[in-house]
């Protein structure tokens, strides 16, 4: 018998009316069951919370209304506040978890010898089709990869499943729609402001800042593909970004963001060109052929007080040697460099 610790799910909505149903009958069905089930509406008008209160089923749903789209940062700061377990499963509206979903995270985590000093756990995704959420043959994230240049990457990303991603592995983090956290990993992480996630980020890879806080205190990331789930996912970046001027502002400006919040010196010399020519492309296509995204760059620079400061506190506070944190960064994502042992 696998020993599973107290848990919470929380969910995080805004106008997913269509996929919530799937996503919450997924989560009831979890054996063992999560203790506490939060979701956290970030002002639907689709009835989305409605959805919520009106089910009946035999576990509750504390439903948390925002009266503005606070953004995915903020939202999820506040359903992890309104819990108390050890453990927090983060949970998109367009992602279905399997039954046996939490007991394959615990059980990888208790064959480790590393278990203290992991602070998350990611499952195996796989991209969902329809409003049902079933699972296709075509991986939507198997961990996280980052790149010298500063990039973020889901592996295995829109690749069909050959079993390249069956094996465990240490990778930088998980996606923020669905890994399950540890309350202790994302308390020593958090700001002095109480953030966990950074809410300056509003949307869009909040995740890959919160992975790399955690990496630098010595907090470890799990990948275990036995434990399953399927994604929606609305933004498929491989498809590209024409046509998402909002997307590509958040984008743009969180990218500059991520690395002012958490990258030193050492990072800097290290990753470079690759960090520096991407930028350079990033801002030559703003001001040229995206200038939708241009809004982004300003907004990176009128946030650059509060930006030194979250550095200087995370550089402050860091205990992972600028080595420990190099090799997680990649010239390019690659599944036979991502750690195994």
């Amino acid at each position: 018998m696998v020993d599973v610790d107290p848990y919470a799910v929380v969910v995080i909505t805004h106008n997913h009316a269509d996929t919530l149903p799937a996503c919450l009958t997924a989560v009831e069905q979890l054996v063992p069951p999560p203790q506490n089930l939060v979701l956290v509406d970030n002002a639907s008008t689709d009835g989305s919370a409605d959805i919520a209160i009106q089910r009946k089923s035999g576990l509750a749903i504390d439903v948390l209304r925002e009266d503005h789209n606070t953004g995915f940062a903020a939202a999820a700061n506040r359903g992890t506040g309104a819990t108390g377990q050890p453990w927090i499963l983060l949970l998109n509206p367009d992602c279905a978890v399997r039954p046996d979903f939490a007991r394959q995270l615990f059980s990888e985590l208790g064959a480790r010898s590393e278990a203290p000093r992991v602070g998350s756990i990611t499952p195996k995704l796989m991209r969902a089709t329809g409003s049902t959420l079933e699972s296709s043959g075509v991986v939507d994230a198997a961990g996280m990869l980052m790149t010298c240049s500063g990039r973020h990457f889901d592996r295995g990303a829109g690749t069909t499943d050959t079993g390249a991603f069956d094996r465990p592995a240490w990778v930088f983090g998980g996606t923020g729609a669905a890994t399950l956290f540890r309350r202790e990993a994302l308390a020593d992480v958090a700001y002095p402001n109480g953030e966990i996630f950074s809410e300056s980020f509003f949307a869009y890879r909040e995740d890959a800042e919160l992975a790399w806080r955690l990496q630098l205190r010595g907090w470890r990331c799990l990948y275990t593909p036995l434990a399953t789930a399927s994604h929606a996912r609305g933004f498929r970046p491989e498809g590209g970004r024409r046509g998402h001027a909002e997307i590509n502002r958040l984008s743009v400006r969180n990218r500059f963001l991520l690395r002012g919040h958490c990258a030193d010196p050492s990072w800097h010399l290290r990753c470079l060109p690759w960090w520096l020519l991407r930028d350079l492309a990033v801002v030559g296509a703003c001001l040229t052929i995206e200038r939708a995204s241009a809004p982004g760059l300003r907004d990176a620079w009128r946030m650059r007080n509060d930006i030194r400061e979250r550095r200087r506190w995370v550089q402050q506070r860091r205990t992972a040697s600028p080595r420990q944190i190099a090799r997680w960064f990649r010239r390019r994502g690659r599944v036979e460099e991502v750690e195994t042992s």
